[in-house]
């Protein structure tokens, strides 16, 4: 097996490199020159970094493919203020010779535990109708289970790693419960909680996620909204067919209510919502969506930031530099 001594966010400018890597992404693209080169993202357990085949691309059109684990040789150099390796060698490896798990990323939390996390909270809820919603996906479904304990929660803009869209679920669901309190008799925390539950449900589907996370065909075609709304419709009618699960029918209000939440999620039309939010409970899901994503997103990227004092380079996504708390600082190294 391929032994793997070098990691990506231990790479520095001017390191010389040789190690192996997954490839998230590949494609060609022309230089100013009108010379062809290859553009590569290369993925480890500990981030990721942009990489360069400058010479004899042809030859690697076939080799270097998106989700293909390879051995590369070269140059570790600062372009535009961030990491890039220069390729001078590559190599193709079968997956016998790679431990697959340092090259995926993962949350730093447990699945089972966050998974009793969650149980917990649909156990917690007293409208019947919901509860059983909640159960009946979560709990009795053995696709869903066996997929939320390791789906990430994006391809790329937060909780981007293995077990992060439980990780998120639990995360916000703690939040709705909190503010279900504060704000009392104004709020419905079971609906709060479908729609903390659910709101990304779809993703389970609209992602592939065995090793590089992109989108399945379902997820180009339809999106995690509309498929999350569907399967709130295909939970409710079985509910419906078994004798005794319900005390009575599920109600038009409460199932609108619910595929509202999850339509209605991302806030605005621009952003993909086919309805804004119109219910209190679907506003605070669509904030504390928005915030428990960004706060992760901000978090993970101080995180790997390799940017020497209390302030990152710039992340482009937010357009901004931020500053880095004492958790985020790197140790200095110590002297002779």
């Amino acid at each position: 097996m391929t032994q793997k001594t070098q990691f990506i966010k231990d790479l520095k400018d001017k390191d010389s490199v040789a190690s192996s890597f997954l490839i998230k992404f590949s494609a060609i693209a022309t230089g100013k020159s009108g010379k062809p080169y290859m553009n590569l993202i290369l993925m480890d357990k500990t981030g990721e970094m942009e990489a360069r085949i400058w010479e004899d691309v042809n030859r690697f059109v076939g080799q270097a493919v998106r989700d293909t684990f390879v051995w590369i040789e070269g140059r570790c150099q600062l372009f535009q203020n961030r990491r890039q390796v220069v390729v001078n060698r590559l190599q193709v490896l079968r997956e016998d010779e790679v431990d697959a798990k340092l090259y995926i990323p993962e949350g730093t939390l447990d699945p089972e535990t966050l998974y009793v996390k969650l149980l917990s909270y649909v156990s917690s809820m007293s409208d019947p109708h919901y509860r059983a919603l909640a159960e009946a996906v979560l709990k009795d479904d053995p696709e869903v289970v066996e997929k939320i304990k390791r789906a990430p929660a994006a391809k790329s803009m937060h909780h981007a790693y293995k077990t992060g869209l439980l990780e998120h679920v639990v995360s916000i669901t703690g939040i709705l419960d909190a503010l279900s309190q504060h704000y009392g008799k104004y709020l419905d925390r079971d609906l709060l909680f479908l729609g903390g539950f659910f709101h990304d449900i779809g993703k389970l589907w609209e992602l592939s996620y065995d090793r590089v996370t992109d989108y399945t065909m379902e997820g180009r075609l339809i999106g995690h909204l509309v498929m999350g709304s569907e399967l709130m419709d295909k939970k409710i009618r079985e509910l419906e067919s078994i004798p005794g699960r319900l005390p009575t029918p599920f109600s038009d209000e409460k199932r609108l209510l619910v595929k509202h939440l999850i339509l209605s999620h991302h806030g605005e039309l621009e952003y993909g919502s086919p309805k804004r939010p119109k219910c209190l409970e679907a506003l605070i899901v669509h904030y504390i969506d928005d915030l428990d994503s960004k706060v992760n997103a901000i978090r993970c990227f101080i995180e790997q930031d390799s940017t020497p004092g209390r302030w990152t380079g710039l992340n482009k996504s937010y357009g901004r530099f931020f500053f880095k708390p004492d958790w985020a600082l790197k140790p200095e190294p110590e002297g002779p």
